[in-house]
């Protein structure tokens, strides 16, 4: 019994030290105020300079002219901005986040962006461009196959919401061998069918994801394109963000 109590108390003393690391974190990094997260939000989308994209953002997969040009052309594909809305601390995972909903008039109806804010080594909040803009790779209609001579890709990575759902069809016929989890997103029509091997370590992140009782989750997978599958199903071999920001050395808790 002697080795058995060590280890708890070793694993205590752990879960301690990471208790009190991430305080430590957290107080490095204090969040904004309301006040001061709908100010900032507002100023990087209107930012119309490359060289002032750096201060307002994280770019990530984006150099600041696309940045520049995405922001300046976001109400024309979904509408004037009609309010920002405060969605306060939405941290995902490890990853310190703080939200703003932006709400745009749109042709039929509001359209939604999320601009989550996060900080970086120096505790500077900016906004994570690849969430607002909600960044594929390659663009939707290159993975579904709609850009004419250019071929579905293999693999892609999405930004998307991810829910249970029950469709086996095809190479995912078996429902003893699959987890089937349904995936959409609010730049196409379609409701994809994603496929997790079961108890795979993609399977037990997304359970783990969806456990709090949400009918749907933000997240960024890795698609798989499987031979003789239907158009809309996928393979999910990667969960590379339990939200839509991507983990970074900076912004961790911990």
């Amino acid at each position: 019994m002697l080795p058995q109590l060590q280890r708890r108390s070793e694993l205590a003393k752990q879960f301690m030290e990471q208790k009190e690391a991430k305080a430590r974190v957290e107080s490095r990094f204090p969040s904004p105020s309301e006040v001061e997260a709908l100010r900032f939000v507002k100023r990087a989308i209107g930012n119309r300079d490359p060289s002032q994209v750096e201060r307002w953002f994280h770019p990530g997969t984006a150099n600041p002219v696309e940045v520049v040009d995405f922001c300046g052309g976001v109400e024309l594909r979904d509408g004037s901005i009609e309010r920002y809305e405060w969605l306060s601390r939405i941290d995902a995972h490890d990853v310190l986040l703080e939200g703003v909903q932006v709400v745009f008039k749109g042709s039929d109806k509001s359209v939604e962006r999320l601009a989550l804010l996060t900080p970086d080594a120096e505790g500077t909040w900016k906004l994570d461009f690849d969430a607002f803009a909600r960044s594929v790779a390659p663009s939707w209609d290159v993975v579904l196959g709609k850009r004419e001579n250019v071929p579905s890709p293999k693999q892609a990575m999405v930004r998307v919401f991810v829910a249970k759902d029950q469709y086996f069809n095809g190479p995912f016929r078996d429902d003893a061998e699959w987890v089937c989890y349904g995936i959409t997103s609010p730049d196409i029509d379609e409701l994809l069918s994603g496929y997790c091997r079961v108890g795979s370590p993609e399977q037990l992140e997304l359970e783990k994801l969806l456990e709090d009782g949400q009918r749907m989750r933000r997240a960024t997978l890795q698609l798989t394109r499987v031979e003789n599958s239907e158009a809309r199903q996928f393979e999910i071999t990667r969960i590379f963000a339990k939200d839509w920001v991507l983990p970074k050395p900076f912004g961790n808790k911990g």
